[in-house]
This record gives structure tokens, sequence and C-alpha cells, in this order.
């Protein structure tokens, strides 16, 4: 498992056309840092939180995503997706058995 910041930040740029330029004026740098950035194997996290802050993207998350599933964390963030998804099961099969009540009910 490798991780190379540069990578996943040219990555990010190409697949969202961000100019470094823009990024560079909105952070307070010359654009010869950005480039730089993208060379680097590793980056600062208050650098790397400023950059996701400005391009509204979770760089983090996706640094997340390269790690195993089994490793831990501190808060379960998709805790509220799955409590949504037990409770649209939930409804699912009480609606399979209102149809299997309906459709006996009308002799099918």
């Amino acid at each position: 498992m490798e991780l190379h910041i540069g990578n996943l930040l040219t990555h990010y740029f190409n697949t969202k056309r961000t100019r470094r330029a823009s990024l560079a004026r909105l952070m307070n740098v010359h654009i010869a840092t950005i480039l730089g950035y993208q060379k680097k194997e590793s980056l600062q996290t208050k650098t790397l939180f400023a950059m996701a802050t400005i391009l509204k993207h979770n760089f983090f998350m996706d640094i997340a995503m390269q790690l195993p599933q089994d490793y831990t964390t501190t808060q379960n963030i998709f805790e509220e997706k799955n409590l949504e998804i037990a409770i649209l099961k939930e409804q699912v099969n009480k609606l399979q058995i209102e149809r299997d009540i309906l459709l006996m009910a009308i002799g099918k």
C-alpha cells in the first residue's frame, strides 16, 4: 500500500480540471508551490486541509478509502446510512407481506 499525496492531487486536478493558478491565489501561495505539492510524496495535514476546504473535496476520505476495511475509526461515518438501509429493508418486508395478503384476498 503506497500513498503518494502528489499523485492523489494530480489525479484530482486532472479529473476535476482544477486550475492550479486559481487554487494558488485562493491559498495565497505561488503556483510553483501548488506544482511542488503535486511532486511531494507527503504533505502537511494543515496544507491538505486548507486545499480540501477551498476545493470542497475530502482528500482525507480518499486516503482513508485506501486503508483496509477492518481498520477502526473513532466515528462510524456509515452509521446513519446503515440505519436508513435497515429501516428501508423493514419497510420492503412489510410491503411484500401486504402484497401477498392482497393477492390472496383477490384470489391470485
